[in-house]
């Protein structure tokens, strides 16, 4: 929208110029031959003449000419002139209305985190806890969660290019993060950098966890997990390092609700992996340029392909290894862990489940369904599927607010 202004600026100020460049080429020429008539009737041998008086009103005619083609130029700049006002007008008014679509509306909200929107380079993000729209130390959050007096602690974990916000939106349902204080929970907020391995972000979450359940103000309360999206993926990243280094994490998770988390990798992600190669194949320069940008993603990108939780994975050379390589290591063995979803259609074929909810197929979100999550004690409320409901609207979803409210409130 910035560079749109920029070119009706410019489009604007060459206009205005042109046109002020014709009205004043154009003033000198009548200018001129007004002159030059007035100059050749006044002559002795015309002057009093049938000559004299026809050049005479040839002269009335240009100075005539003169001042009407200067008012209808000047006319025609002013009207130019207000056009590209009302244009840039109408700029920021689609500016406004694309910032409000874009960050005010409550589905693609949960897409974008406003926090991600140009007011910061990805680069510089730092995994962090977020309070207020601002980065805190572990110390400000413990501090804060004592002060509101809510027993509980429930770390929220957002997905890809979501952040705090994907908790507190609101429309007509409850915001989530309303719901957990009722329930006696403060909401911890943390926000990744979209950009990094999903091992990364699995080692940095670690350790926000353990510097913030160390905190005095925390004491030996446990805490509850909440995570939407590539945040299920982090966070079992977490607990698996945590189970490597004997660490004693899972000992404070009281319980943990993951939502909508792909486990199986993102069947889009891994067709545009392959369109990319294809088109890198192509005997056309312009073609195989378009693949090779095209492949150009971020490090989480490639790790969402296959949902890879593992430094040591994502660091083998080959991607059909990948297809082979093991998603599930244990991590959610000792956690009481629970798994909500949802699906578009409730229609039972191959196109259906590849669909699944819009963003993420069946297969992935179904992945460690029968084999974890049922595999716990009361197998009948470890899953939920909603259905109709898309990978956005799920945190909307009033179905979440009970399934939730249920989980939460009851020991």
């Amino acid at each position: 929208m910035e560079s749109g202004r920029s070119l009706v600026g410019a489009a604007g100020s060459v206009t205005n110029g042109t046109l002020e460049g014709i009205r004043e080429l154009l003033e000198r020429s009548l200018s001129v031959t007004a002159q030059s008539l007035e100059g050749m009737s006044g002559a002795p041998l015309v002057d009093r003449t049938r000559i004299g008086a026809k050049l005479k009103a040839w002269e009335q005619g240009v100075k005539s000419a003169k001042g009407s083609s200067t008012e209808a130029l000047s006319q025609a700049i002013r009207s130019a002139r207000n056009a590209f006002e009302v244009t840039l007008r109408s700029l920021d008014v689609a500016d406004e209305a694309v910032h409000r679509a874009l960050l005010e509306n409550i589905p693609v909200a949960s897409i974008v985190g406003e926090s991600f929107a140009g007011l910061v380079t990805i680069s510089k993000i730092r995994p962090a806890f977020r309070l207020e729209g601002r980065d805190v130390t572990a110390a400000e959050m413990a501090e804060a969660a004592a002060s509101s007096g809510l027993p509980r602690f429930a770390l929220c974990l957002p997905g890809m290019f979501t952040d705090e916000g994907v908790w507190s939106a609101g429309s007509s349902a409850q915001p989530l993060t309303t719901l957990l204080r009722e329930a006696g929970f403060f909401p911890v907020c943390v926000r990744f950098n979209p950009g990094v391995h999903l091992s990364d972000n699995g080692h940095a979450l670690l350790g926000l966890m353990e510097d913030f359940l160390s905190q005095p103000a925390v004491g030996s309360r446990p805490v509850d997990v909440l995570t939407y999206s590539q945040g299920g993926l982090i966070l079992r990243s977490a607990l698996l390092l945590a189970k490597e280094k004997h660490s004693g994490l899972t000992k404070r998770v009281r319980r943990a609700v993951l939502i909508s988390s792909p486990d199986g990798g993102s069947g889009w992600e891994k067709i545009g992996f392959w369109l990319g190669l294809a088109l890198e194949s192509m005997p056309y320069r312009p073609v195989q340029w378009a693949g090779f940008i095209g492949n150009q993603r971020s490090d989480a990108m490639k790790d969402l392909s296959h949902g890879i939780i593992r430094e040591e994975d994502w660091k083998k050379p080959g991607h059909l290894q990948r297809y082979r390589d093991q998603r599930y290591f244990g991590e959610l063995d000792d956690v009481d862990a629970y798994q909500v979803y949802s699906l578009i259609s409730d229609r039972d074929d191959r196109w259906t489940a590849w669909f699944g909810d819009g963003i993420v197929e069946k297969p992935s979100l179904t992945l460690l369904s029968a084999k974890v999550y049922r595999a716990k004690p009361a197998p009948e409320k470890r899953v939920t599927c909603i259905l109709g409901t898309s990978h956005f609207s799920i945190m909307q979803a009033e179905k979440l607010r009970e399934i939730l409210q249920e989980l939460l409130v009851f020991p």
